[in-house]
């Protein structure tokens, strides 16, 4: 029987392990990692909150054995690529016929002054849960360092907790990484209006603490935030030093594959947050830490591992996320990403009712689409919704991106309709906005 040996817990890992389980082939499979609990990491803002135990917020270790693989807690600390063997901190070691190394990310810490300061924290572990829910029921004032999906979503649970919230981004707006300006400015306002502080164009350059606790956070400005707690959510690294002293090949984003998810050394796979990936829509190596693309990524390994030789076209990084009454995200390539990279592009834009006119609970929503001048396919979209969910806008742009759907596909595109569960028939959001780039691309 062959071995697989799985270094990580994270999503990639573990679906690899349901992948291979739900096959008709028989393998021995060890998934080694060195958290005993994982958080669900899109979870841990909503894990602050003690309406629900902190366990809702973690991923069970039974999704690993459940499925037909052996789970040991501990650290790899090294991997003989010759002899095909993992060896832990404690001396175990494990043979392999395959190698997935999913090891995942970890916070970046920006190197401030007194970053070391008692309570302040990441956004990441099952501790860091506990010590922001400590934190909630026992202090008034927090400071957010980074306005990205998650330093948001925090906000705004704290808010909701009635916390003193203060974010400080670099940027001039809030999430500049996933949204255009206008979106992004919209989101911003809407959250000033719900109470949360944001200060732009700042960048913080110390922490005060006499007494060891945090007290405050210096800005570039001269000013200081006074703070009860500090939320520290800048992004994340990925974790390659055990791939970089075995040889295997990394760069900057992560570690180098081919189109099968395999490293420069044989037998040895990776997937996730460590991984390096390509975007679908420019093929350029790119940024994409999110859980889906672990999935996706780890579908690929599995197939591959079973012998049938897959490939993984690139990440196309749809996302979404909400903020108090706003729903949002965005696919492929936004107009400003686009235009980063170079590309002849044309941005149609829509901003319709999501119900029938006569329904008291309609909301509106935006939708910008871009589209390639040349070819006229889809590579990008995002979308802004007062109320409801935004993830299957979300879902049909990456799709229609994956398939090479371009602007006449959408025109015809055919749709349901339903007083209460979308906008009219004639006020489909995509059939606009392809209608307004239509307009521009002759």
């Amino acid at each position: 029987m062959e071995k697989v040996v799985i270094i990580g817990g994270g999503p990639a890992g573990r679906l690899v392990v349901h992948a291979l389980h739900k096959s008709n082939q028989e393998f021995d499979v060890t998934l080694i990692k060195d958290e005993e609990i994982n958080a669900n990491r899109c979870a841990v803002p909503y894990g602050i909150s003690d309406k629900n135990p902190i366990e809702t917020f973690c991923i069970s270790n039974s999704l690993v054995t459940d499925f037909g693989a052996k789970l040991v807690l501990d650290t790899v600390e090294s991997i003989d690529k010759d002899g095909q063997s993992v060896t832990t901190v404690t001396g175990k070691e494990f043979g392999y016929d395959h190698l997935v190394v999913a090891t995942g990310s970890q916070p970046f810490i920006p190197p401030i002054p007194n970053i070391d300061l008692n309570n302040i924290v990441n956004v990441r572990s099952k501790s860091d849960m506990e010590k922001m829910r400590g934190f909630a029921k026992q202090y008034k004032k927090c400071v957010i360092v980074g306005g990205g999906y998650i330093g948001i979503e925090v906000a705004v649970v704290m808010k909701e907790l009635g916390i003193e919230v203060a974010v400080v981004e670099m940027q001039p707006h809030i999430l500049l990484m996933t949204m255009d300006d206008d979106f992004a400015e919209t989101i911003e306002t809407h959250i000033i209006d719900k109470g949360v502080k944001v200060i732009n164009n700042t960048q913080v350059t110390a922490f005060e603490g006499p007494n060891g606790n945090v007290s405050g956070v210096v800005l570039d400005n001269g000013k200081v935030l006074p703070a009860d707690f500090v939320i520290v959510s800048v992004g994340v690294k990925p974790n390659i030093s055990l791939a970089g002293k075995t040889g295997i090949a990394t760069s900057r984003f992560g570690i180098v594959t081919n189109d099968h998810m395999e490293t420069n050394i044989k037998n040895i796979y990776t997937a996730g947050d460590c991984a390096e990936k390509k975007s679908f829509v420019t093929g350029n190596p790119s940024m994409g830490e999110f859980g889906t693309n672990a999935v996706f990524m780890s579908k690929v390994i599995a197939a591959n591992i079973l012998g049938k030789k897959t490939t993984f076209p690139g990440i196309i990084n749809a996302n979404a996320s909400s903020a108090f009454e706003y729903t949002f995200g965005s696919a492929g390539l936004i107009a400003k990403a686009a235009e980063r990279e170079g590309l002849d592009f044309v941005v149609g834009e829509s901003e319709v009712m999501d119900m029938y006119p006569m329904m008291d609970k309609m909301s509106m929503i935006k939708t910008k689409l871009v589209f390639d001048k040349s070819s006229r396919k889809l590579i990008g979209g995002s979308v802004l919704r007062r109320g409801h969910c935004s993830a299957g806008n979300v879902d049909f742009m990456s799709f229609a991106i994956q398939m090479g759907a371009t602007i006449d596909d959408i025109l015809i595109y055919q749709y349901a309709t339903h007083p209460e569960l979308a906008a009219k028939p004639s006020d489909n959001t995509y059939m606009f906005a392809a209608q307004d780039a239509l307009t521009k691309i002759s």
